[in-house]
C-alpha cells in the first residue's frame, strides 16, 4: 500500500514499485530484559471478545500487535515495510496481489507459521461478515496458497491500496483457531508476536509476557499490562502516581503537567478525524438546507483554540493529514451564521429539537464539552439541539451495530491502516456512517480504488466536494494525540495511534 521509503501521506507512492523486499532481521540486542512491568492506561477495550478475526478496535489492535504478527507493518512515522511477508507484487489492474511469506517464524505453541495459516486467516475474516475486519475488506474475494511459500489474494474489484489492509490483519494458526472457535481463541490466543498472552479480565486488564523465542528483535520488557481506565483524569493521575506508565490524556490536561518531574508529555498529530455524523433521512435533517446551516454554524476554530488548547487542526476533510487520500490543497471550512439563518428560514425550520448523541467518556477527549459548544453554536442561528450523552459502548453499538442515529452524533475515525479507504467506505460507501446511501458517493468510493498517487487524491477531492455540497457528514478537526509518560520510559507515539510496546524500555537507551 505504501512504499518502504515513503510516507503514506504521499498518496500511495508505493505503486511506483511492484515488489518490496525484506532485509535480514537484525539480531537481538544484548540488553537484558527488564523485570519491570509496563502498565498502559487504555481508554477502552474491545466491545466483544478480543479476537483479531472479529474485532477491529484500536484497543484490540494494541493487544494484537503485541501478541501477533501481520504481513506488513507501519513504523512510528507511518512508513510501510515488510513483516511476515518479505515482498509483494500486483497485477496490472490491482485485482490480484501475491505475497511471499517468511519461512522461519513459529507460533507460540511451536508450530511453524505457514502460507496456509495466512490464507486461512483472511478467508476466515471473509467468512465472518459481522466482524469488524470484514467491513474494511469488502473488496477481498479469497486467499490461496501459491508456489514458493506465497499467498495469492484475489480481489473482487481493483484496490490499489491493498498492502495497507495487510498491516492490520493478525495471522492466527489454523489448527488452534479451528479447534477453539472465536470465544475460545480469544480466551487463549496463540500468535507469533513479541509477547505471549498471559490473561485477560474484562473491564480490568489484558496482560502479556515477553516471548523469548521471537523471530525478530526481541522485547526487553518481561510483562506488559493494558489496564482499562476510561476516565482521562484517572489516567493522568495514574501516571503521576506511578500506577500507570503511559496513557492518552486530554488536550486541556497537557499544560498543567508538561515539564513535571513525574510526567513527560509526548505528542504528535493523530491519524483520526473527529466529525459529526448525521442521519440525513430523518426529521429536520432530511432537508439539505438544515444540514448546510449546521455546517455553516459550527465554530471549529473556537473548539480547537478554546477547548483543545490549540492541540488540533481544523479540517473538514474526513481523512487526516497523514492518511492516504488526504488533499493538502482542499479548502478550509468557513463559518457563516448569516447564511445559516437564511437557509433555515428557507427550509421553514421551526425549532424542532434535533437529537445529538455522543459518548461522555470514551474515544474523543472532552466530548461533553465539544457537544455543548456545538449546541451553543447552533443555538446562535436558531437550531435546537437535545444533548443525549451515553457511554462509549452504547454509542458504538448504536453506530456500528444498529445504525440507529436519530439526529447527529459525535464520532471519530482513525484508520489503523493509515489509508482513507476504510473511513470513506463507512461514510459514503454504504456502511454504518452512510445514512444518505447516494449512488454517486458510492461510485466515487469505488473509483478511488482503481487509481493511485495524485489521481487517487483527485477522486478523494471530488468525493469531499460532493459531501460538502450536500452536507452529509461534517469534518471538525484532526486532534493531536498527547500521552502522559513515565519519564523513565523510552517510548514514542505512533502515527496510527496504537500503543505498541515491543521496543519500549525503561532507563537509558
Amino acid at each position: 500500500m505504501k512504499p518502504i521509503t515513503r510516507s503514506v501521506a504521499t498518496g500511495l507512492a508505493v505503486l511506483a514499485f511492484s515488489t518490496f523486499t525484506l532485509s535480514a532481521c537484525a539480531p537481538a540486542g544484548t540488553e537484558t530484559a527488564s523485570t519491570k512491568t509496563l502498565v498502559v492506561g487504555a481508554v477502552t477495550e474491545p466491545t466483544d471478545v478480543p479476537d483479531p478475526i472479529t474485532d477491529g478496535s484500536l484497543a484490540g489492535y494494541n493487544y494484537y500487535f503485541a501478541t501477533f504478527d501481520q504481513l506488513a507493518r507501519f513504523d512510528s512515522e507511518g512508513v510501510i515495510g515488510p513483516k511476515l511477508a518479505t515482498e509483494w507484487e500486483h497485477n496490472a489492474d490491482f485485482t490480484q496481489w501475491t505475497f511471499t511469506i517468511r519461512d522461519d517464524v513459529k507460533f507460540h505453541n511451536g508450530e511453524p507459521v505457514k502460507a496456509s495459516d495466512v490464507a486461512f486467516t483472511y478467508n476466515k475474516i471473509k467468512a465472518t461478515p459481522t466482524g469488524d475486519p470484514a467491513t474494511y475488506m469488502e473488496m477481498f474475494a479469497s486467499a490461496a496458497v501459491g508456489p514458493d511459500n506465497t499467498v495469492v489474494f484475489s480481489l473482487n474489484a481493483p484496490f490499489s491500496a491493498w498492502p495497507t489492509i495487510t498491516t492490520g490483519v493478525s495471522i492466527v494458526p489454523e489448527s488452534v483457531y479451528t479447534a477453539l472457535g472465536s470465544a475460545g481463541f480469544a480466551a487463549a490466543p496463540v500468535g507469533s508476536g513479541p509477547f505471549v498472552f498471559d490473561h485477560y479480565t474484562r473491564g480490568v486488564e489484558y496482560v502479556v509476557k515477553r516471548n523469548p523465542d521471537y523471530w525478530g528483535d526481541k522485547a526487553t520488557l518481561e510483562t506488559v499490562t493494558f489496564k482499562t481506565v476510561a476516565d482521562a483524569d484517572a489516567r493522568l493521575n495514574g501516571v503521576q502516581s506511578g500506577s500507570l506508565d503511559v496513557a492518552l490524556v486530554a488536550p486541556n490536561q497537557v499544560a498543567a503537567v508538561d515539564g513535571s518531574k513525574n510526567v513527560h508529555i509526548e505528542s504528535r498529530v493523530s491519524n483520526g478525524v473527529t466529525f459529526l455524523g448525521m442521519n440525513a433521512t430523518a426529521g429536520p435533517l432530511a432537508d439539505q438546507r438544515v444540514r448546510e446551516a449546521i455546517a455553516l454554524s459550527i465554530d471549529r476554530d473556537g473548539i480547537v483554540k478554546s477547548l483543545l488548547a490549540g492541540r488540533a487542526t481544523v479540517d473538514n476533510q474526513l481523512v487526516a493529514k497523514n492518511v492516504g487520500g488526504y488533499d493538502p490543497k482542499y479548502p478550509a471550512p468557513v463559518r457563516d451564521t448569516a447564511k445559516a439563518k437564511q437557509l433555515l428560514a428557507a427550509a421553514g425550520y421551526n425549532g424542532t429539537p434535533i437529537p445529538f448523541q455522543y459518548a461522555t467518556n470514551g474515544r474523543i477527549p472532552l466530548s461533553s464539552e465539544i457537544a455543548q459548544s456545538i449546541q451553543a453554536n447552533l443555538a446562535e442561528v436558531g437550531i435546537t439541539i437535545s444533548l443525549q450523552g451515553t457511554d462509549q459502548s452504547s454509542l458504538s453499538q448504536m453506530i456500528y451495530t444498529k445504525k440507529a442515529a436519530t439526529g447527529i452524533y459525535l464520532n471519530t475515525y482513525a484508520p489503523s491502516t493509515m489509508d482513507g479507504d476504510a473511513p470513506i467506505a463507512s461514510m459514503f460507501g454504504g456502511q454504518w456512517n452512510d445514512y444518505a446511501m447516494l449512488p454517486e458517493t458510492q461510485a466515487l468510493v469505488a473509483k478511488t480504488r482503481t487509481v493511485a498517487g495524485q489521481a487517487r487524491i483527485d477522486v478523494y477531492r471530488d468525493l469531499f466536494t460532493l459531501n460538502d455540497s450536500k452536507a452529509l457528514l461534517l469534518g471538525l478537526y484532526t486532534p493531536d494525540a498527547s500521552y502522559a509518560v513515565d519519564p523513565a520510559l523510552n517510548w514514542k507515539p505512533r502515527a496510527d495511534g496504537m500503543i505498541t510496546v515491543d521496543a519500549a524500555t525503561f532507563g537509558k537507551d
